[in-house]
């Protein structure tokens, strides 16, 4: 039996078997896939360590060569030292100075063998037998042991002065097979640094220097932050003292950085040289390949998923086709009985095809939907009143978009009457007429406008209103017609409402709104600003005629007590007037502020006008 014939349970049943399997297949591959990436990456790590390892050992075979330099050129000095001869020893400090030591070299001091300093290359005089002594320093007392390397290297010791950090490399005198002192060379740790930080510039990568307890000698990059300190003790070249080389991969607690790391022992030196590749750098590019080939099969899954969704989906609407089609039917015909709009359809050669009883009930028709079905629109119109003919319209050409009417029945009713055309790409399928009695709508509009454009407590026009018809009057006017603004503030109102309280208050001011509203003329536009202060829009009206009502405003506040329930108050007001046109409504606003403010500082009580020329006060 065809899938699409069956039930809509069994076509279920079906449809969820195959995306079980399908489900299983792409979970599969995306766990081989996931196999596969874990793979890549190890191979890269392995990489990378075989990368750090072949590189630590060509940078430690280059200090190797490094420290052998500064063994023999300490060895040399030595030798001069003992054969007293100064001036040659001095030739010889500047020599090394520019050749091994480039330059970082920060001093070269020489000691009997009690520790007592007879040479300080920075030193301006020689040194007395017991000016300075270094007898009990660790590194000294090292030396001064027999079985103990000529050459000694010590940790990293900061210059007071200077803040430098450097390495004191200490070489053993011996006359005669005895001990006779010991020659320092303190060498910048900038030195030995500065040699790897050209190969590794990156904050990503670290090349270190250790002596074999863990303490740092250099490090390419947090160098001031680790010459104080030593390395983990767990790290391996410590823990297995015989081991020359090895690698490991951890988490720096200097910088946070997590690298591999490759090291190995210098030969003849108690020193171990680490290099540390960054670990996101190094993975950077197998990750990179990895996420893309996520991306890659992420998009193709997806696509995969919508495709059979979209299949599953054609195979449930070809098998509900028919019974959609017939439910379509039953819910078009309950929608149109239902829907509040009278609607009229026709097709393309204007017959009419569906209509309900709501249209005949608007258009006052005693027929039922069933007799107007197979008519022509003119038909239609033929049997309706004439007032209602001009609102059905029959087209003489076919509009594009909607049209939207409203009209004024004979029972004062609004209808709106809608005309949508019906397409189907380019081709004009019929259209569509939908008539509906909007008269409760219109009169919560009505309602809604008064709402957002009235002051509550005064009935006057709100301060948003008036400053939009203030605008509107500005953009309308011209620049020399006549008409003036009254800005209108009641004097004391706080002393008013700590007084009489707050209801007398609002009894002033609806007061003062009906003064107002009583002294100005039918064309005249009044709104409440906010709080005690008003304002008056006098169209057509000069500055000295707009005084004169001011004026008689500001008398009669003045002149007629307010009675409340907490006693008699008499208030009076200030006004500023300015005229109207020929400026701009901030500048209208502006000139009548000032003038209210002039009102104010005269003492209350009072009309005062804008400055103006004598050709502006008498227009």
């Amino acid at each position: 039996m065809p899938i699409n014939t069956l039930p809509a349970y069994r076509i279920g049943i079906r449809l969820g078997l195959i995306w079980l399997v399908f489900l299983l297949l792409m979970t599969a591959y995306w766990l081989r896939l996931d196999s596969i990436h874990k793979d890549q990456l190890l191979e890269a790590e392995e990489h990378a360590q075989l990368r750090a390892k072949q590189a630590a050992h060509a940078l430690s075979l280059q200090m190797h060569a490094l420290l052998l330099n500064i063994d023999f050129v300490l060895e040399h000095l030595a030798e001069h030292w003992l054969d007293h001869d100064e001036k040659v020893f001095r030739k010889l400090i500047d020599l090394a100075q520019q050749g091994v030591f480039k330059g970082s070299l920060d001093l070269i001091a020489v000691t009997d063998k009690k520790g007592n300093v007879l040479f300080n290359s920075q030193a301006q005089n020689e040194y007395s037998p017991h000016q300075l002594s270094i007898a009990n320093r660790d590194y000294f007392k090292q030396l001064t042991q027999q079985d103990e390397h000529r050459l000694f290297i010590s940790s990293p010791i900061q210059n007071l002065v200077t803040g430098r950090w450097t390495i004191q490399f200490n070489y053993k005198l011996i006359v005669n097979g005895e001990f006779a002192g010991v020659i320092i060379a303190a060498v910048s740790a900038e030195h030995l640094s500065n040699a790897f930080k050209t190969v590794y510039p990156a904050e990503d990568d670290v090349v270190l220097l250790t002596l074999n307890n863990g303490q740092y000698l250099a490090r390419t990059h947090a160098q001031e932050i680790a010459l104080d300190k030593k390395v983990p003790s767990n790290r391996e070249f410590i823990q297995f003292p015989n081991k020359l080389s090895g690698h490991y991969s951890v988490v720096a607690p200097i910088d946070g950085i997590e690298r591999f790391y490759a090291w190995r022992r210098i030969p003849d030196f108690p020193v171990v040289l680490s290099l540390g590749l960054g670990k996101n750098k190094v993975l950077a590019p197998a990750l990179k390949a990895t996420q893309a080939s996520k991306r890659q099969n992420l998009l193709g899954s997806i696509l995969l998923t919508l495709a059979a969704l979209w299949i599953s989906r054609l195979i449930f609407i070809k098998a509900k086709q028919n019974r959609s089609l017939l439910q379509s039917q039953e819910r078009f015909a309950t929608l149109l009985n239902r829907v509040p709009s009278g609607v009229l359809l026709e097709d393309e050669n204007n017959i009419i095809v569906t209509v309900n009883d709501n249209l005949c009930a608007l258009l006052n028709l005693n027929v039922t939907p069933a007799d107007l079905i197979g008519l022509h629109h003119q038909e239609l119109l033929n049997m309706l009143q004439p007032d209602c003919v001009s609102w059905l319209p029959e087209p003489q050409f076919k509009p594009k978009q909607r049209q939207r009417n409203e009209v004024i029945d004979q029972a004062g009713r609004t209808l709106e009457i809608d005309w949508v055309p019906i397409k189907h790409h380019a081709r004009f399928l019929g259209h569509v007429w939908f008539i509906q009695n909007i008269t409760a709508r219109k009169q919560k509009e009505q309602e809604l406008l008064a709402l957002a454009t009235t002051d509550p407590l005064t009935g006057l026009h709100n301060r948003r209103s008036f400053i939009e018809f203030l605008q509107e009057q500005l953009n309308l006017s011209q620049a020399n017609a006549p008409g003036a603004l009254l800005l209108l503030d009641i004097d004391h109102f706080k002393h008013v409402n700590d007084t009489y309280g707050h209801p007398a208050g609002d009894l002033v001011i609806q007061h003062t709104a009906q003064v107002i509203r009583t002294s100005l003329r039918q064309n005249d536009f009044t709104g409440r600003l906010g709080g005690e202060e008003f304002a008056a829009l006098l169209p057509h009206t000069t500055l000295p005629q707009a005084l004169q009502l001011a004026e008689r405003i500001r008398e009669h506040i003045a002149t007629t007590p307010i009675i409340t329930a907490t006693g008699t108050i008499n208030i009076t007001i200030s006004i500023g007037v300015a005229l109207l046109y020929g400026q701009d409504e901030e500048s209208v606003r502006e000139h009548a502020d000032q003038a209210l403010y002039n009102a104010k500082k005269s003492g209350r009580n009072c009309v005062r006008a804008a400055q103006y020329s004598m050709d502006a006060i008498s227009t």
